[in-house]
């Protein structure tokens, strides 16, 4: 090469290097204005609003209900939760196979109102085995409503606005996680505030939870006219409808499994939905234990991290929504995953209170960034009419995970407390790092003491981080392919080779493969 062609090469690898690092850093601030403007878009979101601050309203308040039926034994809430869990495993992917055969907008409308109906029946269950049957058909439609609004979002959205609708509709959900139990507590006090004021009537005639169910109830109604008056949902021809047949539905079964498993995309992001929740599911059950045995905080300090916690994962999720653009989802997703698991890893073994609600911030931030990432890929990459199956499957392995950490998490950490008892072998620590536990006091009257080097909290909580650490690293390199994806220039990826007309290289543009017309083959690794 001429000295000439050399330097006015490198001239232009470094200012392509710059405007691609111009283009990463650069926040659209306006990345939510045109999908407000999308009025099928604002109704469905508005919609799913209301019910995902209701569905978290009602778990403050059933928790309450089903402990005063069992007489506080604990067997009721387990009982309850298996309820609450067991539609997402059993009938899961049967429940995509309609979303993808039936009408979406009338789906999700009858699964409104019938859910407004339950909720109403709900509160004046007479005992606790029709408490549960009464969940369980409500969850039962919860597992067709979600996944069938996620499935409708590419129909109602543009492409270019995914990114955006995705980090919405998250950030609802966190903020609901965040505020549907302070919603409850404050329905709950008001109302019995007005029954000490007017006893006559509201303290008489109206029961502060049953009023409770009642307003659930009512979101879930307006939620359906909202999703009524959209315009955009994918229309199924009448005479589909009529010839479907259980044969048809068998076949729609098999070929939605064969599709799964036969389409690396859905493939990996299956595994790394089973890994990630796995792992993740043991904060549901062990952090709380892990604050008091190893942080020697109390019960305060836990609701707390639980908290920043969820403020992470709103502000990844707005800021997956502002950054989506510029950055490669196939790679981010992979980096926040990992990222994740780092965190939970660096929290488990982290003294220090103050640098612990910095990782589990940090560690919100990345879970929320890739959340939104995995379901705008997923978006832009599924075939159409696989769409609702593919949902309800990552749902249903979603659930089944977390539910197996709630049983398997507990029982796991207990025996490791009694190993560690047994060895009596002391807690090793290192400046702000520490495995072992730190608590020695009284609980309920009794001494007990935790502080040994194998502290079952600390240790599950540092395996599911593991998990999750090397389920970003998967992720990463099985989807590491379709950042290289052939683009019709001859690239790969977008990057176009042809000559510039200064007779320079052009820049590489924009990712190649993100919306209809370009998305990469499903069918083969």
């Amino acid at each position: 090469m001429e000295p000439d062609s050399r330097e006015r090469s490198e001239k232009t690898h470094a200012e392509c290097s710059e405007q691609q690092t111009r283009r990463i850093i650069k926040i659209d601030l306006h990345a939510y204005r045109g999908l407000l403007h999308n009025r099928d878009f604002r109704l469905l979101w508005l919609g799913q609003i209301q019910t995902a601050i209701g569905d978290w309203i009602i778990v403050a308040v059933l928790f309450a209900f089903v402990d005063q039926l069992s007489g506080g034994k604990s067997y009721g809430i387990t009982l309850m939760m298996l309820a609450k869990f067991l539609p997402a495993v059993l009938l899961g992917f049967l429940a995509g196979v309609f979303i993808d055969r039936f009408d979406r907008k009338k789906t999700l409308v009858i699964s409104d109102l019938a859910r407004a109906v339950l909720y109403v029946i709900l509160p004046f269950s007479p005992n606790l085995l029709v408490v549960c049957i009464l969940v369980f058909i409500i969850e039962t439609f919860t597992v067709i409503y979600g996944p069938a609004r996620d499935a409708s979002v590419p129909d109602l959205v543009e492409p270019e606005h995914l990114m955006s609708a995705n980090s919405l509709n998250q950030l609802t959900l966190y903020a609901s996680m965040a505020f549907g139990t302070a919603i409850a507590g404050s329905i709950i006090a008001l109302i019995t505030w007005l029954g000490r004021i007017n006893p006559e009537f509201i303290g008489k005639y109206i029961d502060p939870n049953v009023a409770v169910f009642i307003i659930d109830a009512f979101s879930c109604v307006v939620s359906a006219y909202l999703i009524y008056l959209i315009k955009g949902f994918k229309r199924v021809p009448k005479e589909e409808r009529e010839k479907y047949s259980s044969r048809l539905m068998l076949q729609d079964l098999k070929e939605g499994f064969n599709y799964l498993r036969q389409t690396k995309l859905t493939r990996t992001i299956l595994i790394l939905t089973l890994a990630c929740f796995l792992g993740g599911g043991t904060m549901y059950v062990l952090t709380i234990g892990f604050v008091k045995y190893a942080l020697s905080a109390g019960d305060a300090t836990f609701m707390y991290i639980l908290t920043v916690l969820l403020s992470g994962m709103m502000i990844g999720s707005v800021l997956a929504g502002l950054l989506g653009g510029p950055f490669r989802k196939w790679s981010m997703m992979g980096y926040a995953i990992s990222l994740f698991g780092a965190c939970v890893v660096a929290f488990a073994v982290i003294t220090a209170l103050w640098l612990s609600f910095i990782v589990v911030f940090a560690g919100g931030v990345f879970m929320g960034y890739a959340t939104v990432g995995m379901i705008t890929v997923l978006h832009e990459k599924l075939e159409e009419e696989f769409r609702g199956r593919a949902f309800a499957a990552i749902q249903m392995v979603m659930r089944a995970s977390i539910f197996a950490s709630i049983l398997l998490a507990g029982p796991i950490a207990d025996l490791i407390n009694l190993i560690g008892r047994r060895l009596g072998i002391g807690p090793l620590s290192f400046l702000i790092f520490r495995l072992g536990g730190s608590f020695e006091g009284q609980i309920d009257g009794t001494v007990v003491n935790f502080r040994y080097l194998l502290n079952g909290p600390q240790i599950v909580l540092l395996v599911g981080g593991m998990v999750i650490l090397g389920a970003g690293i998967y992720g990463k390199r099985a989807l590491s392919g379709y950042d290289t994806q052939k683009a019709p220039g001859g690239g790969e990826s977008g990057y176009d080779t042809q000559e510039a007309p200064g007779g320079g290289e052009k820049c590489p543009d924009e990712e190649v493969g993100e919306g209809p017309g370009n998305a990469a083959p499903e069918g083969s690794d």
